[in-house]
């Protein structure tokens, strides 16, 4: 298989990891790895914050809208509970 299809490397620009590109090149990158770099042993959110500066707002963003969802769960969790126990002794 590996003779019927050619591999092909893609540009820097498409994988721009902090360990082997430089930081002129980070500039044009599309995509940008957060890979864990050895030399240094930085936690992986604490370097993602340093490398991608909206990196903070967007966990920001994403942490109040989980908690959102879990206070909108629980309030209907309990609303369901309430009419549970409502129905069931209109039943009686």
């Amino acid at each position: 298989m590996i003779h019927q299809v050619a591999i092909k490397s893609l540009p820097q620009e498409w994988l721009w990891c902090e360990t082997w590109c430089d930081d002129e090149s980070k500039k044009k990158a599309k995509t940008i790895d957060l890979c864990n770099n050895p030399q240094t042993k930085e936690p992986k959110l604490k370097a993602a914050a340093r490398i991608v500066p909206e990196w903070v707002d967007y966990d920001s963003e994403i942490r109040q809208l989980i908690q959102q969802i879990e206070r909108e769960k629980k309030n209907i969790s309990l609303f369901q509970k309430g009419n549970l126990h409502a129905y069931s002794a209109a039943s009686f």
